[in-house]
């Protein structure tokens, strides 16, 4: 575990994906939130104030609406992290033996796919990422029996990888013969 990397891959962060996936995702759950607090400051309201009817509805529009505006704007930014600036700061790095990424940008790895159990790699390229000419890198590993019961397959995606058809070659060169599938 000594030898160099053969090859250390840069994801690029794609804005396409924080804007629409980002988007939709922090809207969709956001808007769950407001439903959620309209419904529990309106029913609260009315055990509250003894009332029945719409008397306490204008109250409760306007902080569910405050509550899904809050939630919308905390998730956009998760969502910001998660597709831009952690995507920035990772590196995939390949060796011999081995791949790791490390996710946060620190010099240990995160995760680590060993190659002597990886037995397929593929790469996908939806709409966003296909223009640009990156892809989503997954690695298909043979998972060890363990605690949880026997041995299965792992799937470890890598996304945003520029040129993902060397960067697969590379990897199913580096897969022992015997391990490869069809």
């Amino acid at each position: 575990m000594s030898e160099g990397p053969l090859l250390v891959v840069r994801p690029v962060p794609v804005l396409r994906q924080f804007w629409l996936v980002g988007g939709i995702h922090s809207a969709g759950i956001a808007l769950f939130v407001g439903f959620l607090a309209l419904v529990v400051l309106k029913f609260g309201a009315d055990a509250v104030t003894g009332s029945s009817g719409d008397t306490n509805l204008p109250f409760a529009l306007v902080w569910a609406a405050t509550a899904s505006g809050v939630a919308f704007l905390a998730l956009w930014a998760f969502h910001y992290k998660a597709f831009v600036r952690d995507r920035g700061a990772t590196t995939y790095t390949i060796f011999a033996d081995r791949i790791e990424a490390a996710r946060d940008g620190s010099a240990r790895p995160s995760l680590t796919v060993p190659l002597d159990r990886v037995v397929d790699v593929h790469s996908t390229a939806g709409p966003l990422l296909r223009p640009v000419g990156l892809a989503t890198i997954t690695v298909v590993a043979d998972q060890p029996p363990g605690r949880s019961g026997p041995k299965g397959r792992l799937w470890v995606p890598f996304p945003n990888v520029p040129e993902p058809d060397e960067v697969c070659a590379l990897i199913r060169s580096l897969i022992p013969a015997s391990r490869r599938s069809a």
